[in-house]
């Protein structure tokens, strides 16, 4: 195979690439964390656009609680994007060898 269309084809595929990350930075997810509790909505690139808490949550007395689950549904959606982050590079990726580059 020819070195020139070997390279064109490995730029073809890292422009399509970064075609599909830049949109999936720009996508906005929602992530429902215990029913309702907490609702952050974050960008593919970690952004919160928006963080909703259930007003039964807001107790003076007990602020650790809220503090605890509002920490762990950011931490549990960041996850979730980064999994769908890796599913999009993975899918990217040629599915065999490009002859003479691996």
């Amino acid at each position: 195979m020819n070195i020139n269309l070997m390279m064109q084809q490995a730029q073809k595929l890292q422009r399509e690439m970064q075609k599909k990350m830049e949109a999936f930075e720009k996508k906005e997810f929602e992530f429902d964390y215990k029913n309702g509790s907490v609702i952050v909505n974050m960008t593919g690139a970690g952004k919160i656009t928006k963080l909703t808490v259930n007003p039964t949550l807001v107790d003076p007395e007990d602020k650790i609680t809220m503090e605890e689950m509002i920490a762990e549904a950011i931490n549990q959606g960041y996850d979730s994007i980064q999994e769908d982050k890796n599913e999009i590079q993975q899918s990217s990726m040629p599915k065999g060898n490009l002859p003479g580059l691996f």
